[in-house]
């Protein structure tokens, strides 16, 4: 039987992607809602990045052994939307999005650079 460890920068990987992929689909919505055409690569990278974060807190939670792999896609996916959305640092959801992105582009990266949570039995 597999135990699970506790590992401080798993759990905050995961409630990153959690709040990446929450922001994410509020900016979504305001974008949508506020000015399509001025906010269309917000919305288009913020309808990429939502998704992906949530697999990726779903990977994290499970140990799988592909996590890590992922983490890196979702930080360099974070990292786009956070530049996109931050343009509109005058719309406060933009702003947080771009911010929650920051914050788990950044435990993503370190989560890829260390390698398998769980190695291949």
């Amino acid at each position: 039987m597999a135990t699970t460890t506790f590992n401080p920068i798993i759990d905050r990987a995961i409630e990153e992607c959690l709040q990446c992929l929450r922001w994410c689909s509020a900016c979504v919505d305001e974008g949508l809602t506020d000015d399509p055409s001025k906010m269309a690569q917000s919305v288009r990278l913020c309808h990429e990045c939502a998704p992906v974060c949530g697999v990726c807190a779903t990977l994290l939670s499970g140990n799988s052994r592909f996590a890590h792999q992922l983490c890196g896609v979702c930080a360099d996916i974070c990292d786009a939307c956070a530049d996109e959305c931050g343009k509109h640092n005058d719309v406060e959801t933009m702003r947080k999005c771009a911010e929650a992105c920051r914050r788990c582009a950044k435990t993503c990266r370190e989560v890829a650079q260390s390698g398998p949570i769980r190695k291949a039995a």
